[in-house]
């Protein structure tokens, strides 16, 4: 069992919001898909990648996951040289188990697109 001790925990998800389809984006990464083997042209979304690394040394305890599972989500890391300012790495999680419904205990959405200018 691991203990995580740290209040302050920011999950990141990797399609969409730390990449993006390629034309979206004035960056592209090429990153390895584990099922086909074959690589991936994305767009990265610097803004938001930005915002991981800026969480990270503020202290935060950073997660990203993937619904397209933790090999996809390690891959992506990996091709951002982001393994420095992540904590965990896992699969999108399908359902939640809990009292209260999401929405009354996680409020805030942070999203921040591609074509934004953010600290550039």
């Amino acid at each position: 069992m691991m203990t995580v001790k740290n209040e302050n925990i920011r999950p990141f998800d990797v399609d969409g919001c730390l990449i993006v389809e390629a034309k979206d984006s004035r960056q592209i990464a090429h990153i390895l898909d584990p099922v086909t083997k074959r690589f991936i042209k994305v767009g990265v979304n610097r803004a938001m990648v930005r915002l991981l690394k800026e969480e990270k040394k503020r202290g935060s305890y950073t997660i990203v996951w993937s619904r397209s599972g933790y090999e996809w989500a390690n891959n992506v890391i990996q091709c951002l040289y982001l393994d420095d300012y992540v904590d965990l790495i896992m699969s999108k999680p399908i359902v939640y188990f809990d009292d209260t419904p999401v929405k009354k205990w996680l409020k805030d959405r942070v999203f921040i697109g591609p074509d934004v200018k953010y600290k550039e």
